[in-house]
C-alpha cells in the first residue's frame, strides 16, 4: 500500500513540474515570438536571434521564477 502510495505521489509531482515546464515555455514564446522555445528533461531552451542580448538587457529573463506570471 505505501508503494502505491509513493507512486502516486512520485506521478503526481511529475505532473505538476510538467505543467509549469508548459506554462513557463508558453509565457516565453509570448514574450519572443519567433524564437523557438523547448523542453528538455527539466531544462526549458530558448534559441533565437538576439537571444543574449536580450537576456543580458532584461532581468526578468535570468530570474524567470520572479519575473514570469
Amino acid at each position: 500500500m505505501m508503494d502505491r502510495l509513493v507512486a502516486r505521489g512520485e506521478r503526481l509531482a511529475r505532473n505538476a513540474q510538467r505543467q509549469m515546464e508548459q506554462s513557463v515555455a508558453e509565457q516565453l514564446r509570448a514574450m519572443f515570438g519567433v524564437a523557438a522555445v523547448e523542453i528538455e528533461e527539466a531544462r526549458i531552451l530558448v534559441r533565437g536571434r538576439g537571444m543574449i542580448k536580450r537576456w543580458l538587457i532584461d532581468p526578468s529573463l535570468r530570474f524567470l521564477n520572479g519575473g514570469l506570471k
